[in-house]
């Protein structure tokens, strides 16, 4: 395309450097760091510190990015615990790095920015591409495998899929008219593909952005349409928007439909004779049964040696316990706990209980979102019936959670510090008589909880007025590309603290900056009339 060779006639090695740090995004974290230092060198190589007039009001809003490394650095002066301070300090030192690299780099015309953006969405669709392959070469034991293929943390990923369709689908709207066949057949099939490994993937906090983000783009494609075409979108917009929290009301309805058994009814032995135990006091359900009714554990034992691999009193590939799955799985096909039930199971079935799959819908349908709400819901089922949250990632971000605010309504104003964060957690739960496995303890998996607990309210007010202040300066949200991100942020940062996280604070450094920095919407846009 005319745009690629174009973007290379203005050619700087910061622009080098912003491409390999775009590529790098879903591929390797390693070289996301190493190409960050390779970014702010090219800049102050080039520039020898020097900022053009023409520009320098506009980047100079990039300092307020600075100033929340300096509220990091401020923090960590009146630490207690000066290894954790300092910690904090490297964890957050792309605060400097990125910001500086495009204050000092090279200006950004729109081709340049556009070609950043394709190569950035081309390295995604590489990596969810080399993700599908090796997902489907070595299947990861446990539910939701495909987790595990990603180049990077599946959560960081979930973010970059979305920015990448967002911009496919952007890109096609203000080009339709310029494509040729080959590229709307491209450009479609690239973007669909996208929304489908996000799916795929099973990311709740991924389903989270999508969502938020979904809703802000039916707001501004509408502002785009005339009558009657915006009433006809609108009402098929809010439809479509509709049926996420009516599936999940659908889903939550659903598992909380548990079977009634009256006691008196319930047989006491097992087809060949053997007494069965029937655990009344225990809650646990799958798929609306109780897993402990119906247990004959001398079958169970004496019927699954004699098919598995794995020994009936052994850990399964996924550390849990083959005994406690195989009771599980076996409730969840509705089959009874004793040697009937036992010879039930396929082949298929025997390996899912081995890798430690402990319900046959995870496994059932790859592309179906519910396995993974049903997941979520049994672990809060599991939480507030007995306590128990280890090793449950939506159990545990209860107490991440409940702990934050246990901080935060000690220390409201000015949190414990960017270095004494991690002993106020600790003395958090205990104070909140936690269950939690000590070694899965955490911070909030929360940004603003996590940012509360740190500097208080007026700290996190100081963080929130240094991310918006450039935006409404520059009148940058007029990019609509860059509102879906900034709302995208806004959402994933509820269920964690991505920009307390290497390739998170990374990926949304690098484009805040992209988007602030480089010229307004001209590179959504193939024709371009060139700068005068």
């Amino acid at each position: 395309m005319k745009f690629l060779v174009a973007a290379f006639q203005d050619f700087s090695w910061f622009f080098i450097a912003l491409l390999l740090f775009a590529v790098s995004l879903p591929l390797s974290e390693s070289l996301v760091s190493v190409s960050g230092g390779v970014l702010l060198a090219a800049a102050l190589f080039e520039s020898k510190f020097r900022i053009s007039m023409e520009t320098r009001k506009l980047k100079m809003l990039l300092l307020f990015l600075v100033a929340i490394f300096l509220l990091y650095l401020l923090s960590s002066l009146f630490s207690a615990d000066r290894q954790t301070a300092l910690y904090d300090l490297r964890k957050n030192a792309f605060l400097l790095v990125l910001p500086l690299a495009f204050l000092f780099g090279k200006e950004i015309q729109p081709n340049q920015k556009l070609v950043l953006f394709w190569s950035f969405t081309g390295s995604v669709f590489i990596a969810t591409v080399i993700a599908l392959f090796a997902w489907m070469l070595h299947p990861a034991a446990g539910n939701f495998g495909i987790q595990k293929a990603s180049l990077i943390s599946h959560i960081r990923f979930g973010f970059q899929i979305i920015l990448a369709g967002w911009f496919l689908i952007w890109f096609y709207i203000e080009n339709r008219k310029l494509l040729s066949t080959t590229q709307h057949i491209l450009v479609i099939s690239m973007s669909a593909w996208l929304f489908l490994f996000l799916f795929l993937q099973k990311s709740l906090l991924g389903m989270v952005g999508l969502f938020a983000t979904a809703v802000i783009f039916l707001f501004l494609i509408i502002k785009r349409l005339r009558q009657p075409f915006r009433r006809i979108f609108l009402f098929s917009g809010i439809t479509v928007l509709l049926l996420p929290p009516v599936y999940l009301g659908w889903a939550v309805w659903r598992f909380y439909d548990i079977e009634q058994v009256d006691f008196a009814s319930l047989e006491k032995t097992t087809a060949a004779g053997n007494p069965y135990t029937h655990d009344l006091s225990n809650p646990l359900v799958e798929n609306g049964r109780y897993v402990y009714r119906y247990v004959c554990e001398e079958e169970l034992r004496s019927g699954w040696n004699q098919i598995a691999s794995i020994a009936y009193d052994s850990a399964g590939a996924s550390g849990y316990a083959v005994k406690e799955t195989l009771l599980r799985y076996l409730t969840s096909k509705g089959l009874r706990k004793d040697a009937s039930g036992v010879k039930a199971l396929n082949q298929e079935d025997v390996r899912n209980i081995e890798q430690g799959v402990a319900n046959y819908i995870y496994k059932k349908n790859a592309f179906s979102l519910y396995p993974r709400i049903y997941s979520t819901i049994w672990e809060y089922y599991v939480y507030t019936n007995t306590g128990y949250s280890d090793k449950q990632s939506f159990s545990q971000r209860i107490e991440f959670a409940r702990a934050a605010l246990t901080i935060i309504r000690q220390h409201p104003f000015f949190g414990v510090g960017a270095g004494d964060w991690k002993k106020a957690f600790h003395e958090a739960y205990d104070q909140n008589a936690s269950t939690l496995n000590k070694e899965l303890r955490g911070t909030a998996h929360n940004q603003y909880l996590n940012y509360l607990v740190k500097f208080g309210i007026l700290g996190l007010l100081s963080i929130v007025f240094c991310f918006a202040y450039p935006v409404l300066k520059s009148r940058r949200y007029t990019d609509p590309l860059f509102v879906l991100f900034l709302v995208l942020m806004m959402a994933v940062n509820l269920g964690d603290s991505n920009l307390e996280s290497h390739m998170g604070l990374s990926f949304f450094l690098f484009f805040y900056c992209l988007f602030l920095a480089a010229d307004g919407t001209a590179y959504l846009r193939l024709k371009v009339r060139p700068r005068t």
